[in-house]
């Protein structure tokens, strides 16, 4: 927040959220626990004396101005390990004041299962000492601001039960409940361990099992406790991401999966956390130069707006390749499946039973898994001004009930949509891809067509493999993909 990124001028910076749809930034991180409010400091400065950010009145302004221009709401951080909730009080009061049309919640504090790690409190702290504080904190915030909608407790990822017992504890005073996970940890040495950054360890299918548990375990407690469930930070790998992997294609892979998993296991939405810096997990870093670099992570939460829309359906996978599929009927009528190749020894044969003819393909494309530019999605990178747009989508033909597109071996994702009834199979090798379906036969084009989709298969011989995926109609979907987003998060202060 000490850098000036989040401006209404900031054209370049709106685009590239613009790009992606209404998402929700959030104001969050360490540094929430390291930023105090003074309404008239300007500009926002570092105490150098106590180490810790000063915003005031000119820095929100600037951000909600930002939030404005990119209609984006936000979840804003504040601060509690300072034990300051009349301060906290005062700088939700003035957010309201001058943005409480871009507000989702205000989430109070920040991994306050670290404090001890951080030297934020004691050793022996646990949520036993936490939850009066956090109630106190809450009592003074609210008398403030009536009607005021809270966040939190925003653990992070432990062993300890911390997130289940903080909701249980505060079950009538906050609204959503918070949570943070990374696939794999950045403190991790051990080559062997499964949380070992890898980019094997990334696209395992064991770690997207561990990590949709965990977002299991939190909403049914959150649920339990009255309250939705976010997870409001998350990414590749913890510590800031590792260079070659977080920053690399791979990471769009992951991402993919990981967007449309959390959105079908019923979380209100997630935030990926970002610092801005090069080499980092963020979807974009800032230039030394000047404006801003886009990294492949950008291209999977870009896919995913245009892939993830409507109502969610049951997908299902049969293969013994590393190959995941989604699926979505959006209100305009239009069936979209998502498939991912996560495979890096086997080329994958996707069957696809449709129920239609023909649709049109958009790529995402990358030289290699661990390609960090040279990334398009429908024929388009985006421009110097932040801008995108799809430059290049194919039309795709086929007969019976499959639709069929055969590729030669490359990392891609790709994107297909169709209208009338058809055959074929779709062949891909090393990339995800998402699969467009336009309306069916005879429907309007909007409402909720209640489609199942499958996808069935087997593992070839040597470096192929095949999968079937098949949309059967009839059936119920389930969930809302509104509620599923791509959106980011990003360190307050001066991170």
């Amino acid at each position: 927040m000490v850098e000036p990124h989040f401006r209404a001028a900031n054209s370049e910076l709106i685009h590239l959220h613009r790009n992606l749809g209404p998402g929700t930034l959030r104001l969050g991180g360490n540094k929430v626990e390291l930023t105090r409010w003074q309404a008239e400091i300007n500009p926002a400065t570092l105490d150098k004396k106590t180490g810790l950010a000063v915003i005031g009145r000119t820095t929100l302004d600037d951000l909600y101005s930002f939030l404005k221009a990119t209609d984006w709401k936000c979840v804003h951080g504040i601060n509690l390990a300072g034990n300051q909730p009349e301060t906290s009080a005062d700088e939700a009061a003035y957010v309201l004041k001058i943005g409480s049309a871009s507000v989702l919640a205000f989430e109070v504090g920040n991994e306050p299962n670290l404090y001890n790690n951080h030297d934020l409190r004691k050793k022996d702290y646990d949520c036993g000492q936490y939850l009066p504080e956090a109630a106190k904190a809450i009592k003074v915030i609210r008398a403030r601001n009536p009607g005021i909608i809270l966040a939190g407790p925003a653990t992070a990822r432990r062993t300890d039960h911390w997130f289940e017992d903080a909701v249980a504890g505060l079950k009538g005073q906050l609204t959503i409940g918070t949570s943070h996970l990374y696939a794999l940890s950045g403190g991790s040495t051990n080559p062997k361990s499964a949380n070992f950054p890898s980019i094997e360890n990334l696209l395992l299918p064991a770690t997207m099992a561990k990590d949709v548990t965990m977002v299991d375990e939190h909403l049914a407690a959150a649920k339990a406790a009255g309250m939705r469930y976010r997870l409001a930070e998350c990414n590749s790998i913890s510590n800031g991401g590792r260079a070659g992997i977080s920053d690399a294609f791979v990471a769009a892979l992951w991402a993919t999966d990981f967007l449309f998993s959390v959105a079908e296991h019923g979380a209100d939405g997630i935030n990926f956390h970002s610092n801005l810096k090069e080499g980092s997990y963020s979807p974009f870093f800032a230039r030394k130069s000047g404006g801003y670099q886009v990294q492949p992570l950008y291209y999977a939460m870009l896919l995913f707006r245009e892939a993830g829309r409507g109502r969610i359906l049951t997908a299902t996978v049969k293969s013994e390749a590393n190959m995941t599929a989604h699926a979505t009927i959006g209100t305009d009528g239009k069936l979209r499946v998502a498939l991912t190749n996560k495979d890096l020894a086997r080329e994958i044969i996707a069957h696809v039973s449709t129920g239609r003819t023909q649709g049109t393909i958009a790529r995402l494309l990358a030289p290699s898994i661990d390609a960090k530019t040279g990334i398009t999605f429908a024929g388009a990178a985006t421009a110097n001004d932040g801008k995108w747009s799809a430059i290049k989508t194919e039309p795709v033909a086929g007969s019976g009930s499959d639709l069929t597109v055969r590729r030669k071996w490359e990392r891609s994702h790709r994107t297909i949509t169709g209208g009338q009834r058809g055959r074929g199979d779709l062949g891909v090798r090393g990339r995800s891809e998402t699969v467009h379906r336009a309306e069916r036969e005879g429907a309007s084009g909007h409402g909720d067509m209640g489609t199942r989709a499958c996808a069935r298969g087997h593992a070839g011989t040597g470096t192929r493999g095949h999968g079937d995926t098949r949309l059967r109609e009839g059936a119920r979907g389930h969930g809302d993909m509104g509620r599923g987003r791509a959106q980011r998060g990003q360190h307050r202060g001066t991170g």
